[in-house]
């Protein structure tokens, strides 16, 4: 019996099913999903850029919150979609299947690509866990750029560990252009090469590396209109107020989304611990050395960081953490590392389904209207979510028989009015999560 169990095991940690499968969903699932609030802003670069030219996106856009290679991706694939949905006939149509699956031909690379890195790097188990992520499916399902961030940020990682720091900054470099608060990956290869050769060959190596692929995919922009670009690539995001599963959140929930109640102050000073954090760390590496054996548990304490003192904490965002934290689980092993695979797991459920079912998906029953921090303006839920998931899918056939029962309306009624209450309690048990993740990370890394 345990020969059979044994060859059984064999058998299934070389099998490609689960992958398969996986591929299978997606195909079918994502040209049907998006979060159109988003997207309708990356259809407005695309039209810029075709009327107008490419160097004109960030003046002319409303909303550009991103850096360039995240504006590029999508451009690309956004005009192979357009052109494969002509060839075939098909009409090219907001939300068009065709053009949306094309515009996540980056996203599901990337999924793949974080699989065999996983699978091939950290054993079978970690490529599993990573198949039955939430976070994945989520993001691809909500057309955000997070996937290509998680690949970037963990292959920037294993090429730290075999001590390649020339290519790990220009990995950090990319991830940077992808989202802006990424250019602290930077200080750890960084950190690297200061040690070991000194000052003069960092400062080469970080701008051969990381300054000139950022400043040369600026170039466009920054040649045209420096202004609009720097004011709405890193501006914007310092006068937005918190928003989603952040600590700095927490009161704009106990004032019930009234921002007028709020200090100004409150949009800036999380720069003060965050800056502090990554200070210390950065001293960290410098004065007790940047171990390459380590330097898992080094990007996963400056990705923590990132969650938790950022004052964005974007739905999505644990992505860039999943891959690591898989992997810190298989290298620690044993009970802590059972610990960390059920926290893997147990995390993207917390806050990409208990969260929106208590806020997003509790206001579309009752048809009651959702408060949009970056924009600063309430929304109607239900028209987000059918512009993004459509009329005909199974969950909307949910929606509608919840709607339909006077007990399930005033159950998610007195939850919609109790929103404030709920999201401080995710919000402070996700954060206490990724806290204990960084953790183990320190001790891990040896401090």
């Amino acid at each position: 019996m345990r020969f059979t169990v044994n060859r059984f095991v064999e058998k299934l940690e070389r099998s490609w099913i689960p992958l398969i499968v996986a591929n299978i969903f997606i195909a079918f699932a994502a040209p049907f999903t998006t979060a159109y609030y988003d997207y309708r802003y990356f259809e407005q670069w695309y039209d810029i850029a075709i009327k107008y030219g490419l160097s004109k996106t960030y003046t002319l856009a409303a909303k550009t919150a991103y850096f360039p290679l995240t504006v590029y991706t999508f451009l690309l694939f956004h005009w192979l979609g357009l052109s494969l949905a002509s060839l075939l006939k098909f009409e090219a149509g907001p939300l068009n299947p065709v053009v949306v699956l094309v515009d996540k031909i980056p996203f599901i690379l990337s999924f793949n690509l974080i699989y065999l890195v996983l699978r091939r790097r950290y054993g079978y188990a970690a490529g599993l866990l990573w198949l039955i992520n939430l976070s994945a499916y989520s993001t691809l399902a909500g057309f955000q750029f997070d996937l290509l961030v998680a690949l970037l940020i963990l292959l920037s990682m294993i090429l730290l560990e075999e001590g390649k720091a020339g290519k790990s900054l220009l990995l950090a470099s990319l991830v940077t252009l992808l989202k802006q608060i990424f250019v602290f990956t930077a200080l750890v290869p960084f950190a690297y090469i200061l040690k070991r050769h000194g000052l003069r060959r960092a400062l080469v190596d970080a701008f051969v590396y990381f300054v000139a692929p950022i400043v040369l995919f600026s170039l466009p922009f920054l040649l045209y209109d420096p202004v609009d670009f720097v004011a709405k690539s890193l501006l914007f995001h310092g006068l937005r107020y918190p928003q989603d599963l952040s600590l700095w959140a927490v009161p704009l929930y106990a004032v019930s989304f009234n921002v007028q109640l709020l200090p100004e102050f409150i949009t800036w000073a999380w720069v003060v611990p965050f800056a502090a954090f990554m200070a210390y760390l950065f001293y960290k590496l410098v004065r007790i050395g940047v171990h390459t054996e380590k330097a898992l548990f080094y990007y996963v304490l400056v990705v923590s960081g990132i969650l938790v003192l950022n004052k964005v904490g974007g739905l999505n965002y644990l992505t860039w953490l999943t891959p690591l934290l898989i992997a810190m689980s298989a290298r620690l092993g044993g009970d802590l590392g059972l610990k960390l695979r059920k926290v893997s797991v147990a995390l993207p459920m917390w806050s990409l389904a208990i969260y929106p079912f208590f806020t997003f998906y509790t206001a579309v029953i009752v048809g009651g209207d959702i408060y949009i921090v970056e924009d600063s303006s309430w929304e109607p839920a239900e028209g987000i979510f059918y512009a993004s998931y459509g009329y005909h899918n199974p969950l909307a056939a949910i929606i509608s028989l919840l709607k339909s029962s006077p007990t399930s309306y005033f159950i998610f009624r007195s939850l919609y009015n109790a929103m404030p209450l709920t999201s401080i309690m995710v919000t402070l048990v996700y954060n206490a999560a990724i806290i204990y993740v960084m953790r183990v990370a320190w001790r891990s890394a040896g401090w």
